[in-house]
């Protein structure tokens, strides 16, 4: 049996605003909610109100594929590459839109389309890392106005052979193979340290105009490495002093650094207590073998304040689990490097 409504208005227009932004939110992806925009005014009202938001970053273009010299800022590079692939997605309402008559190429000014996000995940075409073949290193860092923790998983697959294994018992560092491995352990820490500074930097400019904003990652698709703000740590990032900020780039810029993009466009590491623990093989549950296998739990020295043995055990395995207790074959990795035996590190910031 057929129904008729005693009047022609769409059965859509019926559906309430609230059940309208629930649905922006479980679609999250920002082209698709750019699309949105052009179905109907309701949608172009509606949209901008979504509170759930996924930005995908199509390509990252190098500096060595740039036309500018080493100098130029690693997140001007990120934020041209956005360009080609949000510029066809713009809504016939453009006029509602932000400063049209520039280009719409960076996080910060595609998100100023939103008032009232709460929540964005931010996803980078591919990691940071530059490995060699067969290694694998997995990383999440929590920031606030500064790196608050970051746990590093790396290991070598199976088939690389063990020149990466790592003899931490050879006091004297004898033996290329034992100190090179230790050696390499430190630049995958550094390297994953710095990959994660970079992408906190990159992110400040959208925390400051994001004012709901509650929770925030960054993440790539090979999910190599993930940053994470929560909402204290937010909330810590916008009461932190402009003029601070402003000196600190200042100061990177001024150094010895030779204007490195690393130096001049990534957040200060600060002074760091670094627990590594190490397996030369480990054989996992469904046969896969790890060669290699290190486990880092990094914390800043300041405010850290005096912990025993127990506590840091406890507190590195709340961070583990948090890092990849839902990723399979990681969360046995990291479970099983947390019986072994650590060492501890110290590095002062850089």
């Amino acid at each position: 049996m057929a129904y008729y409504l005693p009047d022609e208005s769409d059965c859509f227009d019926r559906i309430p605003d609230p059940i309208v932004l629930l649905i922006f939110n479980q679609i999250s992806d920002i082209k698709t909610l750019m699309r949105c925009r052009s179905v109907s005014k309701r949608f172009n009202s509606l949209v901008p109100q979504t509170d759930s938001v996924l930005l995908r970053v199509d390509r990252v273009i190098s500096a060595s594929d740039s036309e500018f010299d080493d100098g130029v800022s690693f997140v001007f590079t990120l934020f041209k590459s956005l360009f080609k692939s949000l510029q066809d997605l713009i809504s016939p309402y453009r006029a509602s839109l932000p400063d049209p008559t520039r280009s719409q190429n960076s996080p910060t000014q595609i998100l100023r389309g939103f008032d009232g996000i709460k929540n964005l995940r931010i996803e980078l075409p591919s990691g940071d890392l530059r490995l060699e073949k067969g290694t694998t290193i997995k990383w999440v860092a929590r920031f606030g106005k500064t790196l608050k923790s970051c746990v590093i998983l790396g290991f070598r697959n199976s088939g690389t052979g063990l020149e990466g294994m790592v003899d931490f018992n050879n006091n004297g560092g004898a033996g290329a193979g034992a100190g090179g491995g230790l050696k390499m352990r430190v630049v995958w820490t550094i390297s994953a340290l710095i990959a994660a500074s970079a992408r906190h930097y990159m992110m400040l400019d959208v925390i400051s105009e994001q004012n709901h904003l509650a929770n925030l990652i960054v993440n790539d698709r090979e999910n190599e490495g993930t940053v994470k703000v929560d909402k204290d740590g937010l909330k810590e990032c916008r009461n932190s002093s402009v003029d601070e900020a402003e000196e600190e780039i200042n100061e990177s810029r001024n150094g010895s650094d030779g204007g490195l993009w690393w130096k001049t466009n990534r957040t200060t590491v600060p002074a760091v207590r670094m627990r590594m623990r190490h397996e030369a093989r480990m054989e996992l549950s469904g046969g896969m073998i790890m060669e290699g296998a290190t486990l880092v739990v990094v914390r800043p020295l300041s405010g850290a304040g005096e912990r025993n043995e127990v506590d840091e055990q406890s507190g590195d395995m709340e961070l583990a689990a948090e890092a990849f207790g839902k990723e399979g074959i990681y969360a046995e990795a990291a479970e099983r490097l947390l019986k072994s035996r650590s060492y501890i590190l110290e590095m002062n910031s850089f």
